[in-house]
Formats: structure tokens, C-alpha cells, sequence
């Protein structure tokens, strides 16, 4: 493998979550009163929870907060069984520490990433991550992955941010990181990375060594 650790973004990387996570912000907004196509509101959460809030609700006095909290009511409607991982990603996951890498998580989801990871018996395959409770400033900054990087002595050159957002590859980028893009829906044609994928199994073949 050309590289050996690899960083990965949970939502949208590991797990297909925005059909959930559209499903409790389009309640949420119907809750304030506000009406919106799924299209309309995956658009904004695939760019992040904050940009869903302030497109639909900031100008109407919504505060982020009280959106929030309504959100995450909604999100746990959801339950655990529409939480699954991508087509191809666990045996991803397993290629990479079958071949002598390893796997770091880097999220902005909360302690219930490691839960739901757990749930699918892929949490054996991480060896470390930073979730939201860790404190690191949030993407693209680099803070959490030099935080892991130092902490475990690696070579950056032997590193690479998995992300499915320009975020996430941004937050690559300034760790002096290799970056690829996950985007199976084709969301980010223009971000330039030399590693673009649009399923798991091809991402395997080409990164993992297999």
C-alpha cells in the first residue's frame, strides 16, 4: 500500500447517513413551519448541519441551538437500523489492517460514532479517533489529525484524510495530509484531489491493496 494510515470521516465516508439525517431535518423544519423537498434539504446537510440551519432558519429567528435540539430528537426517531455503513467499506476497513495499515476515525458526530461502529463489529478496526467531545476545532482545521498524528509518531507522507465533504479533504490538506474523496452521488465534481471514488470496492482496489 502506498499509504498505511488512513483517517476517515464518518458520516457520508463509513456510513450512508443522509438519508436519515434528511429525513430529521425536514421534521424539524416542519416543526418551525417550514416546508422543503428532501432534494432541497439533502443539498444543505450534505454540506453540514450549521449550513441546513442557517439556509432555512436564520433569517426566520430560529436559533441554532433550539434547531439543534430538535434535530437530535428526530435523529434518535431514526434508531439504529437505518444506521449502515457503505457497500464495500468494512471489507475496506479490513483490507487496510489485513495489508499492515491502520485506521484512524475523525468525526464531528459525538461518542455514539464508536456505538454504532461497535454495532457493525467494525470498531476493532480503528486504532484511535477524535470524535466532537475531544474538543479539536472543527473541519477543515488540522488540529485533531496532527493531534493523532503526533501522538502516534507517523509519517505524514504515509497518511491520508478519507472524507466524503470538501471539508474533510480541506482538513487533509492543512495537515500536510494525501486526501481522497468518497462521493458516490458525484456531489463535488470540481474539488481537486487525484483520488476521486465513487464506490468502496474501486477505493479498495486502488488504496488498500486489494
Amino acid at each position: 500500500m502506498k499509504y498505511l494510515h488512513f483517517f476517515w470521516d464518518y458520516d457520508g465516508t463509513l456510513y450512508d447517513t443522509y438519508p436519515r439525517i434528511t429525513r430529521a431535518v425536514k421534521k424539524t423544519l416542519h416543526e418551525f413551519g417550514i416546508e422543503a423537498t428532501e432534494a432541497e434539504v439533502h443539498d444543505q446537510v450534505k454540506l453540514s448541519l450549521r449550513h441546513a440551519w442557517a439556509h432555512f432558519c436564520q433569517e426566520r429567528g430560529i436559533d441554532n441551538d433550539t434547531y439543534m435540539a430538535r434535530y437530535r430528537t428526530h435523529a434518535d426517531e431514526e434508531g439504529a437500523e437505518t444506521m449502515r455503513p457503505y457497500p464495500g467499506i468494512p471489507e475496506m476497513l479490513r483490507a487496510v489492517v489485513k495489508n499492515g495499515g491502520k485506521n484512524y476515525l475523525y468525526t464531528h458526530r459525538g461518542l455514539n460514532a464508536w456505538e454504532f461502529l461497535r454495532n457493525d463489529g467494525l470498531d476493532t478496526l480503528f486504532c484511535d479517533g477524535v470524535t466532537n467531545k475531544d474538543g479539536f476545532p472543527a473541519k477543515p482545521a488540522p488540529d485533531a489529525l496532527n493531534f493523532l498524528a503526533e501522538k502516534h509518531h507517523l509519517n505524514k507522507s504515509e497518511c491520508i484524510m478519507m472524507g466524503d465533504r470538501d471539508i474533510d479533504l480541506d482538513a487533509g490538506k492543512n495537515a500536510g495530509m494525501a486526501c481522497a474523496l468518497f462521493d458516490p452521488e458525484d456531489f463535488y465534481p470540481d474539488y481537486d484531489t487525484p483520488y476521486r471514488y465513487r464506490d468502496a470496492d474501486t477505493m479498495r482496489r486502488e488504496l488498500a491493496g486489494e
